[in-house]
């Protein structure tokens, strides 16, 4: 049998193409006893018509088999032959990447875990790889990876420590901003520098720019989606889960590193791989998600979770030295409060004012005098964004969209996003003759600060980020009228 006789159809071929997988369908095959293989191949070709009913059964030896390909149907995706290798974190959703691929007799298959963030050594060293005061235990995460691996067959496995180049390519840096009162997103600068970067040069063989052999990938759990042009050019769109989409995460990966990224789940609801996940036994079924700093953790040494702003102050003290300062009121210029660190703070987040009638909330900081600029109230119009400005942009493709003429005035209507989960806004980018770009949102956005990472869509299709330089609000604005009007 020819191995490119049938094309799963995973990937949406076009932006806003609905998935063939739907849960309803799922659900009806996850709940039917374990199939035959003549049988499988007919529910195979009922969930996927694009599949031929002679697929062939998968090599590994699965106790309950599934019904889920996740086969690129573009030419430029994986094929039969290459090497992929998953990158396994001890969670759920990268467990069911494994599954899905394991299941598929096309690929030689290897799955590595990273160990980017070690817990303080005997002699409280700080140095690069130590984790400092805290740290998370990845032991537990190896041993579930291993076990994962063991329930697919054995697909081999390898540990690769990383916690070297995640402290100086992505935790250094975002210390030195933190300490200069901005918000970094460290998550975005570990999938380009570490899991996209330095994972992705160990593993690929041919390393990237080497031609010869089969073609090889990175695999990972990511919620999100590679389609391709018709030049060969791998274009970063959202998953179909809305909610998981990890786009924002992925936005400053570029195309040369796309090229070679695959994302199994990208036509799968959450609720869809827990089902998965279930149906097979996997041993990380259970597993609640994480929602620490990438490759760090959930929990410092105090035990304070670090997913919630008071835990992740408490971390952040581990590194950085306190700096004492006051909390103005935004309105009246009044002392109302102190702070110990500018890094203890972020732009939207609720300020404990003793004796106050009606909450505060952090409008911006002032670096220069170390103070923090609180207001009551979170429609505060020294809240509300109406426009921001960067230097630059990372475009995943290298280069901006036609409307924006490099060296010159141009401006373009797109989708912007300055956080993880938060509902897209339209805006108007403008180049700024080779100075950079101003982003002028439609309707105000709440709490941007900046350091924060501005991700931009034409549509579902990403194509770059940008960290935020300046800020302007609606509060700014009604000050320039007012002075206008004199």
């Amino acid at each position: 049998m020819k191995t490119n006789a049938w094309r799963p159809a995973v990937w949406p071929l076009k932006s806003g193409q609905p998935s063939t997988c739907t849960l309803n369908s799922l659900r009806k095959q996850l709940l039917r006893p374990t199939p035959t293989s003549r049988t499988l191949r007919t529910a195979c070709h009922s969930l996927h018509p694009t599949l031929s009913p002679t697929l062939s059964m998968p090599r590994r030896n699965f106790t309950t088999p599934i019904s889920i390909s996740t086969n690129d149907t573009s030419r430029y995706g994986p094929q039969n032959g290459d090497s992929i290798t998953i990158a396994l974190s001890g969670g759920v959703d990268s467990s069911v990447t494994a599954l899905l691929l394991a299941q598929s007799s096309l690929y030689s298959l290897s799955a590595v875990f990273m160990r980017n963030w070690n817990e303080l050594d005997e002699s409280g060293s700080l140095q690069p790889g130590s984790g400092g005061s805290s740290g998370c235990s990845w032991q537990k995460d190896w041993e579930d990876v291993q076990s994962v691996c063991r329930h697919l067959g054995n697909i081999p496995v390898q540990m690769i420590d990383l916690s070297r180049e995640y402290w100086t390519q992505v935790f250094e840096p975002a210390l030195d901003d933190w300490k200069e009162g901005v918000t970094p997103n460290p998550d975005v600068g570990c999938n380009r520098e570490i899991k996209f970067g330095a994972l992705m040069d160990r593993v690929l063989s041919p390393p990237l720019g080497v031609q010869g052999g089969g073609k090889s990938w990175l695999a990972t759990g990511h919620y999100a989606s590679i389609n391709w042009s018709n030049e060969g050019r791998p274009m970063l769109y959202r998953a179909r889960d809305r909610t998981k989409d990890q786009t924002y995460y992925l936005s400053k990966v570029g195309e040369e590193r796309l090229k070679h990224a695959h994302f199994p789940l990208a036509n799968l609801l959450k609720s869809q791989v827990r089902e998965l996940a279930k149906k097979v036994d996997l041993p990380t079924a259970g597993r609640k998600e994480s929602m620490g700093i990438c490759f760090i953790g959930t929990r410092g040494s105090d035990g304070k979770s670090i997913s919630n702003k008071e835990g992740f102050s408490s971390f952040l003290n581990g590194y950085i030295t306190s700096s004492p300062g006051e909390i103005v009121d935004g309105d009246t210029g009044e002392i109302v409060g102190k702070h110990s660190g500018l890094h203890t703070l972020t732009v939207g987040q609720g300020a404990r004012i003793r004796g106050a009638l009606s909450k505060y909330y952090v409008a911006r900081k002032d670096i220069k005098e170390n103070k923090i600029v609180v207001v009551q109230g979170k429609g505060h119009p020294m809240l509300m964004c109406t426009r921001l400005y960067v230097s630059g942009v990372d475009w995943i493709w290298n280069e901006p969209p036609p409307e924006l003429k490099e060296g010159g005035e141009g401006q373009v209507k797109l989708l912007a996003q300055v956080r993880h989960r938060q509902m897209e806004t339209e805006c108007v980018v403008k180049s700024k003759q080779g100075e950079g770009y101003e982003v002028e949102f439609e309707e105000p956005v709440l709490a941007v600060a900046p350091g924060q990472v501005l991700g931009l869509w034409r549509g579902t299709w990403c194509l770059g980020s940008a960290q935020i330089e300046r800020v302007e609000t609606l509060y700014d604005d009604q000050q320039q009228d007012t002075l206008a009007a004199l």
